[in-house]
């Protein structure tokens, strides 16, 4: 199961996950960041309650990524835990996401 929760900084979206962002949660996760990339300049979000990130969990913020880049915004990422900072690293995203 994966939470979400959002707080607004005028322009800037700061998105806690905690849980699982795995195959069942990612289609819904990756609508909802990507409505969040057209509404603000920058997102920050905190990973430091995010167990787990599969396949899906990392194809939902590599979109979120290009969708920031491409009006000119930030992702970044935060508070990212051992396990999943292994899984950016292994599959590149740890070179493509900046980090807060």
């Amino acid at each position: 199961m994966l939470n979400m929760k959002l707080t607004e900084h005028g322009t800037e979206g700061e998105l806690e996950l905690g849980g699982r962002l795995d195959t069942t949660a990612a289609a819904d996760a990756e609508k909802s960041i990507l409505e969040l990339t057209e509404r603000f300049d920058s997102l920050i979000v905190d990973m430091a309650r995010l167990e787990y990130v599969s396949s899906a969990g990392l194809r939902a913020l590599k979109r979120a990524h290009l969708a920031m880049r491409k009006k000119g915004g930030v992702l970044a990422v935060r508070n990212v835990n051992k396990a999943v900072m292994e899984v950016f690293e292994i599959t590149g995203f740890a070179g493509m996401l900046k980090f807060a």
